[in-house]
């Protein structure tokens, strides 16, 4: 993710890219310093390093569900306090980068373990999160320092899809209907009859809720208003960032109704969170925006779904989600080639701010 507070030439709009002037305010008072960044790790599950961000995306994930916000704090707040106790990199626990896969723990664990408010769902929850920041660690060490790449949301995929398997062998924490082994059978629901169901018939409204679907889902928030109000937050950030994330909920959307998916996850956004954060890595956040890097970023988005629909046949028989791997997989190969090549301009790991603070990057 984003991996930097620093900014090489601040932004004009108000709250725009890394906010540094502000968290260097904030670290002159510990528990100030503390919150901002578990918001600044909010807003990297999208890149987004800027507590402004984080915090719409927390009101996003609050529209959705009380208990999905809760539960993504608890998350966000036990992996954070786990890499203050390790005393971890200081610079990258205020960027947030410990925090953002324990806020995706604590959201997924919430969507997928009943019953909500449960006192040893919640202990899961700490120490599932907690365990992501360790992976996290390790990742990092394998990754970015042997070969450059960011390590995504791979840590939260590395700890959450085994914590949901576990919860088969187990009585005292229970998995909801939404895990559950099956095994593929014909598609015979696609999106205009979901529609006629959903939305009166109007498949232009069912395009559009999917759209904004696809966007919350990356927090598990299946609400039009929680990605309204993701996508502001994303604004705020970076324009660049916030207009790739709407096309790469799009692309998703239109793979998957070309390709023919399922009527119901395509409404409910679930063909488009993936090639979301997809187009935004490559478009934007790990490439110097360029219109080669667009066309490359759309073209990663569009395999991401392809992805998606591969993996998820293979995790459902398992009973789980796919949840992020088909972004991590597929991002990480498309960043691969991009470095074997001299038409993209890589940033580097310890540079990446905001889309549009790497357009004045030196060459």
């Amino acid at each position: 993710m984003a991996d930097s507070t620093e900014t090489h030439t601040e932004t004009k709009l108000p709250f725009a890219g890394t906010m540094p002037e502000w968290g260097n305010r904030a670290d002159r008072h510990p528990p100030l310093a503390f919150v901002d960044s578990c918001l600044r790790g909010v807003g990297q599950i999208l890149f987004a390093n800027n507590p402004v961000s984080g915090l719409f995306i927390l009101l996003g994930l609050f529209a959705a569900s009380p208990w999905l916000g809760v539960a993504t704090l608890i998350g966000l707040v036990a992996a954070t306090a786990a890499a203050h106790l390790l005393r971890l990199d200081r610079s990258r626990i205020r960027a947030g980068l410990y925090g953002y896969n324990g806020a995706l723990v604590g959201g997924a664990l919430a969507t997928f373990l009943i019953p909500e408010w449960s006192p040893i769902v919640i202990l899961y929850i700490i120490a599932v999160s907690a365990m992501s920041t360790l992976v996290m660690l390790t990742v990092s060490l394998l990754l970015v320092d042997l070969l450059h790449l960011p390590p995504l949301t791979l840590p939260f995929n590395l700890v959450t899809l085994p914590s949901l398997l576990a919860t088969f062998a187990m009585t005292h924490i229970q998995h909801g209907p939404l895990l559950a082994r099956h095994v593929q059978e014909p598609i015979n629901t696609t999106l205009r009859e979901t529609a006629n169901a959903v939305t009166g018939g109007s498949l232009s409204s069912a395009l559009f809720e999917a759209l904004f679907r696809g966007i919350g889902q990356i927090v598990f928030a299946d609400r039009v208003l929680s990605g309204v109000l993701i996508l502001v937050g994303l604004l705020v950030w970076s324009r660049i960032g916030g207009l790739f994330a709407l096309l790469g909920s799009m692309t998703g959307l239109l793979v998957g109704l070309a390709f023919g998916g399922e009527g119901v996850s395509e409404y409910h956004g679930l063909w488009g969170y993936n090639a979301m954060v997809s187009a935004e890595a490559i478009a934007g956040v790990f490439l110097v925006c360029t219109w080669r890097s667009i066309l490359y970023g759309l073209v990663c988005a569009a395999a991401t779904t392809v992805a998606y629909a591969g993996l998820g046949i293979w995790s459902g028989t398992f009973g789980i989600p796919v949840l992020t791997l088909p972004f991590c997989l597929t991002t990480l190969v498309f960043l691969s080639v991009s470095r074997a090549t001299n038409r993209f301009r890589a940033v580097p790991l310890s540079k990446v701010t905001s889309p549009e603070e790497h357009l004045r990057l030196p060459r």
